[in-house]
Formats: structure tokens, sequence, C-alpha cells
């Protein structure tokens, strides 16, 4: 199945007072709307051990089918600015037929706001400013 990625509330991507950059709103999005899409790569399983102890980590989608295997997805487009927030206003769905990564919103978001995602880490790996 074909995945095609919707172009929908004027996203863009700047500066975050998060830290880097974050994607944005560039119009209000109700509660339960689907903000956009991002198609994935999957890391073969071999090199899932390169991401662990690297940098990539922190920019990854677990992607993990079962309890036995690890696995992990590359997430291009917007959804890759989405920064970690305890208190997210967007949810996403993994769809691993048709290899993407749907992001919703979770609450009402106004024109202007950060859009934010929980990694879902137990232990944060790195600094997080909330605020």
């Amino acid at each position: 199945m074909k995945h095609q990625i919707p172009r929908t509330h004027a996203l863009y991507v700047g500066p975050s007072r998060l830290g880097g950059r974050g994607l944005f709103a560039g119009a209000r999005i109700p509660q339960g709307d689907l903000v956009t899409s991002a198609s994935v790569m999957l890391v073969p399983p071999e090199q899932t051990g390169h991401v662990d102890d690297g940098l990539m980590r922190h920019y990854v989608f677990d992607w993990t089918p079962d309890a036995e295997t690890t696995r992990y997805a590359v997430a291009f487009g917007e959804i890759s600015f989405c920064n970690h927030s305890a208190q997210p206003n967007c949810g996403f769905e993994l769809d691993r037929e048709r290899l993407c990564i749907c992001l919703y919103a979770a609450r009402d978001i106004k024109q202007g706001d950060e859009l934010t995602i929980d990694y879902g880490y137990d232990e944060f790996p790195f600094d997080v400013v909330e605020g």
C-alpha cells in the first residue's frame, strides 16, 4: 500500500525554546486532526547497536514489533522536528503496513504553538527545558 504525505496546517520549522529547532503550527489545529504524516526508513536489525550507541538514538522512533526484537525507524519530513514534552500537544501512530508515522493533535493547538510529542523514554537521556 502506498503512503502519500498530506500537507496541512501550514507547518513550519523554526527556533525552539525547548532547544534547537522545532515544528510549529502555521494555523489553528483542532483536537483529533491529522497534523501530518511521514514515511519512514527501517534501520536494519543488525545496525540497531549503532543506533543505541550513537547520536541517532535521539532521532529515531521505536518500531519494535515484539518483546524479542528491537527495531528503529527514521522518520522523513517535519515529524523529525517535534520536540519532547511530558505534556505533549500531539500524539503519533505507527502505521506498520504503509511504513509511515501519523501525527495527530491531542488537544486544540493555536497558530504559532510548537508541536510536541512524548518520546516515551523511561529516563530521558538529556536535559529538557519545559515551561
